[in-house]
């Protein structure tokens, strides 16, 4: 293990998020919120001291080890620590999400938002991860300073692109191995250029999307530009964190609506199919877009539904009349159109793991509430900003099971598992069963901890599955008007766990956990 490399680009890591918070201090000066401002000013400079001290930890173990081969070549050569393999790849991605969720809480402990270590971390760590599930009361979201919000939001639009993403722009050094790790799924077609250039093109393409939806929602959604830009970026990051108790039915606004369902849905997408768009053009942009039965899939299930859920609401609404919700505002799903309105906003949310809000789901019948949970395990296409199990994996562990069917049925017939014509190899449909196996323990182990500490069953499962995925919201008291603030601080910190390794797709955070792994 190249224990330089890593220490150093942790080092980098911190000192990355150390710089960040300057820019929610300038907004702090700009509201004029001096006392806020010079906390984050403190917070920076407290943050860069152990971001520096590991640079120059790894500096002075890259020199220890340069004189070491100087001395002895021959023994040098038998023990290489100065590369950058997969597996330094694995350490720095895994180890720079937790390092990241440490370094971010400490402008919540500065600013008095938290008085607790464990919720700044949580809270730190769902807006890294882009969950948006929050340990604060309603009270403490409407009463929140400009700066604190601008960071709370602010996190999910660096963790939507990935923290290291920014690292293999500014430090090439490792670049494909933090590359493939931070960007994984099957379809790897970025990766076959230069990756320097990839995460440059990425970089543009989220910047650039970003910069459209804010103007958007500032001119024709007619909202502020402190909103339109903190609503970007919980949409472009799929994340979920408002400025407002009430999310997005606050703006009670079809136009709002429209702009952040259309931009939620678009980051569902594999980002890799707006490179291509921009390399390469249109037409083999839409060649590649038809032709994907990922994109497709993604896209019949949120358009099927959208309109099996609202038809679900309407005719619970022809029957019951008026239906009030959990914030107390009534829903006329007598209305076909209002649970149009209401079921299209929220299928896109879930499937995309945004976790914003217009209505409470949580109050809407049986069915609507399991399918919608349903939507946030099966999540985006692999690739994208979203949360969840990814599409593409569903999709083969569907294709596998039916092969495993049919093979019971002809035991000498040759199979082979397809995705868009082209056979999948073994290990590939290996990894994605082992990854689906691995999810389903984690789950049900999960559930059964939350359990032993007194929390029923519902909240129990839908906590695990909403922080697992990097939904937000999950069902009964963690809905979505409620918090996660009534846990155990142990509880907390697991889920922060669970946050950060869904977030990573299980195998990089996993990976760290083998005794194996640290040897050198």
């Amino acid at each position: 293990m190249n224990f330089q490399a890593v220490h150093r680009l942790l080092g980098f890591v911190i000192l990355i998020v150390a710089g960040f918070l300057f820019v929610p201090a300038a907004v702090g000066w700009g509201y004029g919120e001096a006392e806020e401002a010079w906390a984050f000013v403190l917070a920076a400079l407290v943050t860069a001291v152990p971001g520096a001290l590991l640079v120059l930890r790894g500096r002075a173990e890259r020199l220890r080890l340069a004189a070491a081969a100087a001395a002895d070549p021959v023994a040098a050569s038998k023990v290489d620590n100065t590369r950058f393999y997969r597996r330094e790849g694995l350490a720095v991605v895994g180890l720079s999400w937790l390092v990241a969720g440490l370094a971010g809480a400490v402008p919540y402990l500065f600013t008095d938002t938290f008085d607790s270590w464990i919720n700044a971390f949580f809270e730190s760590v769902s807006g890294f991860t882009t969950t948006g599930s929050t340990v604060m009361s309603s009270g403490q979201i409407d009463g929140m300073s400009h700066a604190v919000a601008f960071w709370r939001s602010f996190t999910h639009w660096l963790g939507g692109f990935g923290i290291v993403m920014v690292f293999v722009v500014l430090f090439p050094t490792g670049g494909r191995s933090l590359f493939r790790s931070e960007v994984p799924g099957v379809d790897r077609e970025a990766a076959h250029q230069r990756v320097h250039d990839s995460a440059l093109m990425l970089m543009r393409i989220y910047v650039g999307i970003s910069v459209i939806e804010c103007v958007l929602l500032r001119f024709v959604g007619n909202m502020s530009l402190f909103d339109s830009v903190l609503h970007t970026f919980g949409t472009i990051a799929t994340g979920g964190f408002s400025n407002h108790s009430a999310s997005v039915g606050y703006f009670d606004s079809v136009p709002v609506e429209v702009i952040l369902t259309t931009f939620m849905f678009l980051c569902g997408f594999n980002f890799a199919l707006y490179d291509k768009l921009l390399r390469v053009g249109p037409r083999p942009f839409w060649r590649s877009l038809l032709g994907s039965s990922e994109a497709m899939a993604y896209a019949g299930i949120a358009l099927g539904a959208t309109l099996l859920i609202a038809t679900v609401l309407w005719l619970d609404g022809g029957s019951n009349g008026l239906a009030q919700d959990a914030t107390g505002n009534l829903r006329d799903y007598r209305n076909f159109w209002q649970a149009v309105r209401d079921s299209s906003f929220t299928v896109v949310c879930m499937q995309t793991s945004t976790g914003y809000g217009t209505a409470d789901f949580d109050a809407w019948p049986q069915f609507c509430r399991v399918l919608c949970m349903g939507l946030a395990v099966i999540g985006a296409c692999a690739g994208s900003t979203g949360g969840g199990i990814k599409m593409v994996r569903i999709m083969i562990v569907a294709k596998a099971a039916l092969g495993g069917v049919r093979r019971f049925v002809r035991p000498r017939a040759v199979q082979s598992i397809r995705m868009d014509g082209e056979a999948l190899g073994e290990p590939v449909v290996a990894s994605v069963t082992g990854y689906f196996a691995l999810w389903v323990f984690v789950f049900m182990g999960g559930t059964l901890f939350l359990t032993a500490f007194g929390t029923d069953l519902e909240t129990a499962g839908s906590a695990v599955l909403a922080t697992l995925n990097n939904i937000g919201p999950g069902l009964h008291l963690v809905g979505g008007t409620q918090n996660y603030d009534h846990f155990h601080d142990l509880v907390k910190v697991v889920l922060s766990l669970f946050m950060i390794l869904g977030r990573l797709e299980f195998y990089a955070l996993v990976a760290l956990c083998v005794p194996g792994f640290w040897q050198r």
